[in-house]
């Protein structure tokens, strides 16, 4: 299926091409690439970087939620510490429970069983909807016992 929508690429660029000629076909790809690179650049830095200095390296929206970071950040627990250090705060807010969209979940609060299992079931794939896909991705590298300090740390949110 991938070949194929190559090869329609390909055809539709030469037909592009010969319709509208060469300058034209560069000037349109230089152009998509411009309105997606915004979009490309949004949580791709290194999060151990982007950790270390989140008002500096962030996408707005994860500029806006570091700043309501601090408490967590200034915190000694390191539950907290791996909050912020994974990530999480992107999504679910530096307290867990001010979410960048209604759709995700307040997690501050939630029994430490709960959401060391859910982020489990997220890992592992049986948890599996929209929304988890980019969690899924996050926790992939997460030690269960990493997950179990998160958990403990949201519990007391």
């Amino acid at each position: 299926m991938i070949v194929v929508k190559k090869f329609q690429s390909s055809v539709l660029s030469l037909l592009a091409v010969a319709a509208m000629g060469s300058a034209t076909v560069v000037a349109a790809e230089d152009d998509v690439v411009a309105r997606i690179k915004p979009v490309g650049e949004v949580n791709v830095a290194d999060q151990a970087a982007a950790a270390a200095a989140p008002a500096a390296t962030a996408a707005p929206a994860v500029a806006a939620a570091s700043t309501a970071a601090a408490p967590a950040a200034a915190s000694d627990d390191p539950g907290a510490a791996l909050y912020l250090a994974k990530g999480c705060m992107a999504c679910h807010g530096a307290d867990g429970k001010t979410t960048i969209m209604d759709t995700y979940p307040k997690i501050a609060g939630q029994s430490v069983e709960y959401a060391l299992a859910q982020m489990k079931d997220i890992k592992t794939g049986a948890r599996s909807n929209g929304q988890t896909v980019v969690m899924k991705g996050l926790v992939a590298g997460v030690s269960d016992e990493d997950l179990k300090t998160i958990a403990e740390w949201l519990s007391k949110q």
